[in-house]
């Protein structure tokens, strides 16, 4: 919501967000959260691919999808996370990737935010018990084609695309 303070939350299970403070744990955590103006996102206790490198999708897309961003200034535009995810759905996302209900593979703008805060955000989520956000290549659900998505880096920032399943030639 607009009329919260930009920071770090941890979100309760009923949903509602608390403001994170050094030394606090909150037992009834489901998620930590990040909001910067009018952008939000929250990031669960527990990576939903457990941490394996793993592909995005089953198969290449063959629909007639015209959401596809293929270039650097749209893709970090796009903030979409939860509309690109079901058409990850739809086409068939990886079943390594456990998704619960609500949840959804963050888009390139999205998962820059998470870059930016992610010392904080760390912080947060192991008060809670949760896993922290690694150093490492994570995929957005930002396609570029029907078989490659973007990756960011977040150890440095670096953003690729790759080939989103394993049948990608």
């Amino acid at each position: 919501p607009s009329e919260m303070a930009d920071g770090i939350y941890l979100i309760k299970k009923t949903g509602k967000p608390v403001l994170f403070a050094p030394g606090c744990n909150k037992k009834d955590c489901v998620a930590a959260g990040i909001k910067m103006g009018g952008k939000s996102i929250a990031v669960s206790l527990k990576d939903a691919a457990d941490g394996k490198n793993i592909t995005l999708t089953n198969s290449e897309d063959q629909t007639e999808y015209d959401g596809y961003i293929n270039n650097y200034m749209d893709a970090v535009a796009d903030w979409n996370g939860k509309a690109n995810t079901k058409h990850l759905e739809e086409i068939g996302l990886n079943a390594l990737i456990k998704l619960e209900a609500g949840q959804y593979i963050p888009a390139v703008g999205e998962m820059y935010l998470i870059y930016l805060h992610k010392k904080a955000l760390n912080e947060a989520l192991e008060a809670v018990g949760g896993e922290p956000v690694a150093d490492d290549w994570y995929w957005t659900s930002t396609e570029d084609s029907a078989a490659f998505a973007w990756r960011l880096n977040l150890t440095h920032g670096f953003i690729i695309t790759g080939a989103k399943t394993t049948t990608a030639t």
